[in-house]
């Protein structure tokens, strides 16, 4: 129900990490047992899951064959996380503007 003192939470964004966990808590499976049948390291799948490190495209590919998760959402969903992490970092900028922002001057003919 729509109510003026309700408050707005803050938008989260997931990756591909939150999802294969997701997957591996409900089919009950390791991070040894998921990186034998990637064909990975058990430390990589660590790194995975606490987003040290990000998956390529060929272990999207083999995670979607062994998990049945679809490949363009892990790698849609890691994009997303990454680009959100990279806007959080950047400097604020008082007018909403770089001072580099593409400008075009009057004095300039075609």
């Amino acid at each position: 129900m729509l109510h003026r003192e309700n408050k707005i939470r803050k938008y989260h964004t997931s990756s591909a990490a939150d999802l294969i966990r997701e997957t591996m808590d409900y089919y009950k499976i390791t991070q040894t047992d998921l990186a034998d049948r990637l064909g990975v390291s058990q430390k990589h799948i660590s790194e995975i899951l606490r987003r040290k490190k990000f998956i390529s495209e060929t272990l999207a590919l083999r995670i979607e064959t062994v998990m049945g998760i679809s490949s363009v959402l892990l790698l849609n969903l890691d994009l997303h996380y990454k680009l959100r992490v990279a806007k959080e970092n950047q400097p604020e900028d008082t007018n909403g503007k770089s001072e580099k922002f593409l400008k075009r001057y009057d004095w300039v003919t075609v």
